[in-house]
Formats: C-alpha cells, sequence, structure tokens
C-alpha cells in the first residue's frame, strides 16, 4: 500500500518541479534532479550543503530550508526542511521534514515528517510521521505514523501506529496500533491492537485484540483479550468480553460472551449469558404442550450444562367468548436432576399476546403481555421423549397502562422430543 501511492504522487511532483525522486535513509542527498528556481533566496553557501534561510518565489529546488519558504507552484528540497514551508501545489523534501509544511495539493518527505504538515490531497512520508497530519485523502507513512492524523479518506501506517487517527473511510496499521482509530467505514490493524478502534461498519485485529473494538455493524479478531461491542463479534479465541447481538468464538479460555445468541466451539471453559446459547454441549429440545392459558403451543428449548431457554407460539384464550388469540412467548430457566430420567426446573416467561378477534370486547386491546413464572418436572421415558407438567402463575398486562388486565394460576402438560 506505501508504493502506490508514493509513486504516484512522486510522478506528480516531477511533473510540477521537473525532479526524479528517491527516499534514502542516510544525510546523503537523495538524488532528486535540480529543477526550476524561479525565486528569491536568502542562503549561506559556506555551510554543506548550503542552507536558504527565506526562500519566495514562483517555484524553488535548493539543498536545505532552515527558515521559511513561500512559493505560489512547488518548493524542492534536497535535504532537510526546518521551519515553515508554503506552497500552492507540492512541498518536496529529500530526507527529514520538521516544522510546519502547507501545500494545496501534496507534501512529499523521502524519509521522516515531524511536526505540523497540511495537505490538500495528501502527505506522504517515506518513513515516519509523527506529528499532525491532516489531509483531504490520504496521510501514508511507510513506517511508523504517530501522533494525530485526520483524513477525509485514509490514513495508512506500513509500521506502528500511534497516537490518534480519524479518517472518513478507513485507518490502515500493518503492525501494532496504539491509541485511538475513528474510521468512518473501517479499521485494519494487521497485527495487535492495543488501543481503542471504533467505526461504523468494521474493525479488524489480525493478530490479537488486547483493547477495544467498537462498532455498528462487527468486530473480528483473531484473538479477543479486551473488549468486542458490535451487532456481531468474532473471534478465533475470546479470552475477553463479546458484548453484541451474536457473539461467536471458535475457542473460549475463560471468555464471556453476552448478547442475543451467543455460539461457541468449547463447550468447557466459555460463559455465556444471553437468550440463546450455543456450544458444543447443547441440547436443542421440540416441546409440545397444552394448559389453560397456552391451549396449544409448540416451542424450541436449548438446554446447556444447568440452563435452558426457550422460544415458541401457541393459542392464547381472552374474552368471555373464548376466541382465540395467539402469543409468542420466551422463557429462561435453571434445571437439575435428583434421580435418573426426572428432571426438575423453575423458569420465567415473557408472552407477547395478539387479540386478533378478541379485541375491543370486554376492555381487551389489541395487544397485551403476560409474565409467567413456573415450575416444571419431566420424567423421560427414552433420552429422546419425556413426559412433562407445570405450573405457575400468570399476570396478563397493557402495554399503554400500568395495571393488570387479568391474573390466574397457570398449568400445562405436554411431551419434549430429541
Amino acid at each position: 500500500m506505501k508504493r502506490i501511492p508514493l509513486f504516484l504522487f512522486l510522478l506528480l511532483a516531477e511533473w510540477l518541479a521537473g525532479t526524479p525522486s528517491a527516499a534514502q535513509s542516510s544525510r546523503k542527498a537523495p538524488g532528486l534532479k535540480k529543477g526550476a528556481n524561479v525565486s528569491l533566496n536568502i542562503s549561506d553557501k559556506q555551510q554543506q550543503p548550503p542552507c536558504t534561510y527565506l526562500n519566495v518565489g514562483l517555484l524553488s529546488s535548493f539543498p536545505d530550508l532552515n527558515g521559511f519558504s513561500l512559493n505560489v507552484v512547488s518548493s524542492l528540497n534536497h535535504y532537510d526542511s526546518k521551519g515553515v514551508q508554503l506552497s500552492g501545489l507540492v512541498n518536496i523534501t529529500g530526507i527529514d521534514a520538521g516544522g510546519a509544511h502547507i501545500a494545496g495539493l501534496a507534501n512529499i518527505t523521502g524519509r521522516n515528517s515531524y511536526g505540523f504538515t497540511l495537505g490538500g490531497l495528501v502527505n506522504v512520508a517515506g518513513k515516519t510521521t509523527r506529528g499532525v497530519a491532516v489531509s483531504a485523502l490520504g496521510n501514508i507513512s511507510g513506517g511508523n505514523l504517530s501522533g494525530m492524523a485526520v483524513s477525509g479518506l485514509l490514513n495508512i501506517g506500513n509500521g506502528t501506529m500511534n497516537g490518534f487517527h480519524i479518517a472518513g473511510l478507513a485507518n490502515v496499521a500493518r503492525k501494532e496500533q496504539k491509541g485511538v482509530m475513528i474510521g468512518g467505514a473501517l479499521n485494519l490493524t494487521a497485527d495487535s491492537l492495543r488501543g481503542v478502534q471504533i467505526a461504523a461498519l468494521m474493525n479488524i485485529a489480525g493478530k490479537c485484540n488486547r483493547g477495544g473494538q467498537l462498532s455498528a455493524l462487527s468486530n473480528l479478531a483473531v484473538e479477543n483479550g479486551g473488549l468486542q461491542f458490535s451487532t456481531a463479534n468474532y473471534a478465533e479465541t475470546n479470552k475477553g468480553l463479546q458484548l453484541g447481538l451474536i457473539n461467536f468464538a471458535a475457542c473460549t479460555h475463560r471468555g464471556w460472551q453476552i448478547g442475543l445468541l451467543n455460539m461457541s466451539n468449547d463447550s468447557i471453559s466459555t460463559n455465556q449469558i444471553g437468550l440463546f446459547n450455543l456450544n458444543p454441549r447443547t441440547h436443542i429440545q421440540m416441546v409440545v404442550g397444552g394448559g389453560n392459558l397456552n391451549i396449544a403451543h409448540l416451542s424450541v428449548r436449548f438446554k446447556n450444562r444447568f440452563s435452558y431457554t426457550e422460544i415458541g407460539g401457541g393459542l392464547y384464550p381472552l374474552g368471555t367468548d373464548r376466541k382465540f388469540s395467539v402469543s409468542a412467548f420466551y422463557r429462561m430457566g435453571l434445571f437439575f436432576t435428583p434421580v435418573r430420567n426426572l428432571e426438575l426446573a423453575a423458569d420465567a416467561g415473557f408472552h407477547h399476546i395478539e387479540a386478533l378477534d378478541n379485541k375491543h370486547e370486554n376492555g381487551c386491546p389489541e395487544r397485551l403481555y403476560a409474565f409467567q413464572p413456573r415450575v416444571n418436572a419431566t420424567y423421560y421415558l427414552t433420552p429422546r421423549l419425556g413426559i412433562f407438567a407445570a405450573g405457575g402463575y400468570s399476570w396478563t398486562r397493557y402495554y399503554d397502562k400500568n395495571r393488570n388486565f387479568d391474573h390466574q394460576p397457570t398449568f400445562e402438560a405436554g411431551i419434549t422430543l430429541f
């Protein structure tokens, strides 16, 4: 990702200043061709290389800057630039640039850029960017990108990215990330994350997340040792906390999953809190039954070591004429087996009730809800077939009023399959 942007923008600089380019990591001049120099300069030619203290003109080409430079078109500095460098289009520094560099299109530094850099389109450093870099399209560093980088599209560091980075599209770190990344769509760390990633769509840690990943859509990490907070979270190994609607971990080592649907391939050390928890030891059953409230119901039960969740629907009688309404319910409970084939349990359920033809009869609204705690016992005739009986109490309430529509004991019985 480093070479392509460097190639394109250095070609642009050559066209503007007549200067082919190559960045090197020593004090030796990088071999930039001498370009046109239409400017006024105050320089010390006794120094090696000659040092310019003041430069004002149309476009400039000089060895070294230690002061102030202002050009309408472009400024080409073969060695180092220390001070303030302003150009209408492009600033080019062969080795290191320190101070403030502002250009209408691009700032290009062969090795290290320190201080404040403002490019109308892009800022490029061959090795390290340290300080503040602001651009409309991208801030690109061939090595580490440290400090604060703000870009309309991309911030890219070929090494470690430290500090605070904001990009309209994406932040990309080839190695570690330490600090805060805020990406309009994506944050990508190819190695380890030790800071915070915040994105609208996705965060990715290619090796390990030791910090926090927060996004609206999804988070991915090979190993999660910190926090993943999103609609969907994925980790090969989860040693931290996954908090989202859907959480998945191929392997869990004392990690936690909290959400609507939690999935793990590890049934021993996973800790799951949610509406539906699935792991290799999850036993899925079908429950068919009926009673005085749910005249007939069908549900699916997800059983783990000591707990279960259940979701289903049924016919729910309302009104004096016994017309049927329908309900959808969710239950969560605990169970234990005191003797072989006998299972005792207690659960609490929430029912959403649609009144259908019963609405407006005897004060019945269009929809109601009910809360039902129960105790139940199941006897297994075979490992895949059981009979159960349950009893409890039901409070049916209005959604828009703080009072009961009805309350009464509830009884039901039925069979469990599978």
